[in-house]
């Protein structure tokens, strides 16, 4: 595998990319580079959703390997020290610690998670108000996922049924 290098500006950032060539997901040889491209194209729809949330990653630094032989992922909610100092950043204090999350305003931002192998990106249903103090959730989320003895099918009439008990609650689709 090459080790390539290369560093490019993103919305007037400077990003390093490294091992454009590897492979993250062996069954369909996808690497960093189309990771980076998938990213890049779908960065409208999906920053408006991290917005002002704190990320917490789950990194494949490895890629995520097959179903026979998974590869190692981690989570990782701080920041790393190698995160570079335009990336935005909030901290939220716990009773024992203190996490320093990245957030996500840019594409920038973005293809710096991508850079370091951030294939999930999971964020809280509230969002940091402009005095860095979490705000009340603005959204809910119906996470549906088919199962053993139960099908898509199965999942889209849950939904249908969810859709229709939270309408009748005055809860609507907002975007």
């Amino acid at each position: 595998m090459a080790t390539s290098k290369q560093t490019v500006t993103v919305d007037g950032h400077r990003v390093t990319l490294t091992n454009l060539d590897k492979v993250l997901y062996p069954e369909t040889r996808t690497t960093k580079a189309d990771v980076l491209a998938y990213y890049a194209e779908i960065a409208r729809f999906l920053i408006p959703h991290l917005e002002q949330r704190p990320v917490t990653r789950k990194r494949w630094v490895d890629g995520v390997g097959t179903m026979e032989h998974p590869g190692k992922a981690f989570f990782q909610k701080n920041l790393e020290a190698s995160a570079p100092e335009w990336v935005p950043r909030q901290r939220i204090e716990h009773r024992d610690h203190t996490n320093e999350y990245p957030l996500v305003r840019d594409l920038a931002a973005l293809t710096w998670l991508a850079q370091v192998a951030a294939l999930e990106l999971h964020v809280p249903q509230w969002r940091f108000g402009s005095d860095g103090v979490p705000r009340n959730p603005d959204r809910l989320v119906l996470d549906l996922d088919p199962g053993d003895g139960v099908g898509l099918t199965e999942c889209a009439e849950v939904a249908r049924l969810a859709r229709s008990i939270l309408q009748g609650m005055g809860l609507t689709r907002c975007q």
